[in-house]
């Protein structure tokens, strides 16, 4: 008996190692322009004091700043160890306070910022010349295994309230600026915060001497204002009404505001948002955004969608993320709800998903929305977030209940209130599909599942799936039992066979929700909450 069971046993073995191993993500990194910044580890992963300032009402950014320094980002469990499986695909994106020295109160001195030059007291291995600083900054990023380092860029010359610049002085200014980011491999600028920040001129301008001298260099821009759509804000539009919608803001002057400086930029970035209400501010916001630029005409500028990462993967946006591992945890401080500290995994996914269908132009496909707006509620108490405005306040904020780009929108079924959804297809034809999460203040965070319909119209591609579901239908004249269904978690390596788990119909094929969770999460470690994100592949056997 032993002898059966022994050669049973390596006839198995032999029969495992003859099988092919079936990866459907490629190894090499996509050429996009996602990031991790460092601005979230600033101001949630040093202290529960700096932590209490950020969330607490809005004190200035010195002490944030004073916290970004090579120890912090390089050092023994530094900021930058994390993410080993897609760090070649993205940028260390350096936040306020790389170029200004230790212990500089600039909160009433704006104009101490913007010299582009790596403060030496904070990143003392970074010597010599600025542009040899900026090469040494680079490489300590790229020694860490990520593609670069990028640069946040105050929007205006250091010293300004002293320097009375020409417009061709400033012009010189930042045309040597460019010239040592060149050399150093710097490859992104995020423009953001400073005298000039919402002037068309300078931002015309920096990405004009961008494409003139540091070509291949990203030039991201944004329109400063409110975290919430068609509200109050201290600093903001005081026109405005109430409605959480963001094409109402303003009377429709700050989406149009926004795609104007579309119209000129490589990247734009919708900008800052409570966490709370961060999907449907920012789902509205990418949504009018795309719809209005893609009537435009050709477009190559790719939305930066922050710290939502499968709305990015779903919509073919670039992603800013904010989160870290690190983030500390304060027992009646309420600004991580999500815990997405816990929700690394999601990151692997979302960018591993774009080495398949990088992020694309507002201009590369038109965009559909559904007419119904889904509206999310939240109200803020004190730790909740740093707009400290609205404390007390319950706010609304809409979106559309469905997006789509380039594709029909997906049809859903559902008891009770929708998740959004979301869809596109790329323009290499690679299809993605996500469901996104809801919040009230009576429910908090809740996940609703939907029988979902998608009409993939062609069956020879990948298609991501981001979310939960009752159901996903895919439909297509060509899809029938020869079919074979290939899953993969996008964490993972290793492709398997989940034929025999989907219900064949007549052009269609029925995945049901759960074994969506079970495929998508296979890769979550024990404590990890990352929502499902896997890769499908449709296989055609012969006859």
């Amino acid at each position: 008996m032993k002898t059966i069971y022994y050669l049973g046993a390596l006839l198995l073995l032999m029969a495992c190692a003859n099988q092919k191993v079936v990866n459907l993500i490629p190894d090499e990194p996509s050429n996009n322009p996602s990031y991790w910044c460092t601005w979230g580890a600033q101001n949630y992963a040093v202290d529960s004091a700096t932590l209490q300032n950020a969330t607490w009402g809005i004190n200035g950014h010195s002490q944030q700043a004073n916290n970004l320094n090579e120890q912090t980002v390089f050092g023994e469990n530094g900021w930058a160890d994390i993410l080993p499986e897609v760090r070649k695909d993205l940028i260390i994106m350096f936040d306020c306070g790389w170029d200004v020295n230790r212990d500089i109160n600039f909160d009433d001195k704006r104009w101490l910022l913007g010299s582009l030059e790596l403060a030496e007291d904070k990143f003392p291995s970074c010597t010599g010349t600025p542009m040899e600083r900026l090469k040494k900054l680079n490489q300590l990023c790229i020694d860490k295994g990520w593609k670069g380092a990028g640069i946040w860029v105050a929007a205006h010359p250091v010293n300004y309230n002293e320097n009375k610049m020409s417009r061709t002085e400033i012009e010189d200014y930042y045309r040597e600026r460019f010239q040592w980011s060149h050399e150093a491999g710097i490859t992104y600028w995020k423009v953001d915060y400073g005298v000039h920040n919402g002037k068309d001129w300078y931002r015309e301008m920096l990405t004009r001497l961008a494409e003139e001298h540091a070509p291949g260099l990203w030039v991201e821009n944004c329109r400063n204002g409110s975290p919430l759509n068609d509200y109050e804000c201290p600093w903001d539009t005081k026109v405005y009404h109430e409605s959480g919608e963001y094409k109402r803001w303003g009377n429709g002057a700050v989406l149009k505001k926004a795609v104007n400086v579309i119209g000129y930029s490589h990247v734009f970035r919708t900008y800052d948002v409570t966490v709370h209400l961060s999907i449907p501010t920012t789902l509205d916001r990418v949504a009018q955004q795309l719809a209005v630029s893609s009537q435009k005409g050709a477009n190559d500028c790719v939305i930066n969608c922050e710290d939502e990462m499968y709305m990015g993967a779903a919509l073919g946006c670039a992603i800013g993320i904010m989160r870290h591992p690190r983030w500390l945890h304060l027992e009646g401080n309420g600004y991580n709800p999500l815990r997405v500290d816990k929700r690394m995994t999601e990151v692997t996914r979302a960018i591993k998903w774009q080495r398949i269908a990088p992020p694309f132009g507002v201009g590369a496909s038109e965009v559909a929305m559904s007419s119904n707006m889904l509206a999310d509620n939240w109200t803020f108490k004190e730790g909740d977030t740093w707009a400290y405005w609205v404390i007390n306040r319950n706010v609304v904020q809409k979106a559309p209940g469905i997006v789509a780009r380039g594709i029909d929108l997906p049809k859903v079924e559902c008891d009770g209130e929708p998740p959004y959804v979301l869809a596109s297809r790329h323009p290499n034809g690679a299809l993605a599909i996500a469901t996104l999460p809801r919040i009230d203040s009576l429910s908090g965070h809740y996940f609703p599942h939907a029988h979902i319909t998608l009409d993939i119209e062609s069956s020879d591609t990948l298609i991501g799936v981001f979310g939960k579901y009752a159901s996903l239908k895919l439909t297509s004249e060509n899809l029938s039992k020869k079919c074979r269904v290939m899953a993969q978690d996008l964490a993972g390596k290793v492709a398997t066979d989940i034929t025999g788990k989907v219900k064949f119909r007549k052009g269609s094929i029925l995945i049901p929700g759960q074994l969506i969770e079970e495929t998508g999460c296979s890769e979550n470690e024990t404590d990890d909450l990352s929502e499902p994100g896997l890769v499908l592949k449709l296989e055609y056997r012969a006859k």
